[in-house]
């Protein structure tokens, strides 16, 4: 059975993530950080003190991915990395003031990029949209979202 264009799920999801991307990737593009790197700065302001490990597991990336994300956020003087007082060999991230004065404005650039993007939906449609969307990424990936992954 042939699906039209446009009521083929997968097509649509490619077009709404390009759309979405393109538009928060401009909003941001000022600030110089990456998706990925925008997404450490997020979790580091919610939760300072994370390892490498740790922003893996809730960002869904590569530990080496994060491991290139902190590095270049610890050149540019964003993120400190100190040694874990338990153990020694776990190193926890944490912003620097300048850090969490960037992470304040790529957040709100990001956030009102997203408004753009999904303010033609209704809140309870968005919130029905994150619930679906995160229902096929936890049971297609066997990861369990953080709540703050679905988060606005």
């Amino acid at each position: 059975m042939e699906l039209e264009l446009t009521e083929n799920i997968l097509w649509l999801l490619k077009q709404a993530f390009y759309f979405s991307l393109t538009t928060v990737n401009d909003a941001v593009s000022g600030h110089g950080v990456s998706t990925a790197q925008i997404g450490v700065l997020r979790q580091l302001s919610n939760e300072p003190g994370l390892s490498g490990a740790d922003l893996a597991r809730r960002l869904l990336i590569t530990p080496q991915g994060v491991q290139l994300a902190l590095t270049a956020l610890e050149r540019r003087g964003l993120v400190e990395r100190k040694p874990d007082p338990q153990h020694k060999r776990i190193l926890q991230a944490y912003l620097t003031d300048h850090g969490r004065d960037v992470a304040t404005e790529v957040v709100s650039d990001a956030v009102a990029a997203h408004d753009k993007v999904f303010g033609v939906l209704t809140p309870e449609e968005q919130e029905t949209l994150r619930d679906l969307l995160g229902r096929v990424v936890e049971k297609g990936t066997g990861h369990q979202l953080f709540k703050d992954h679905v988060g606005n």
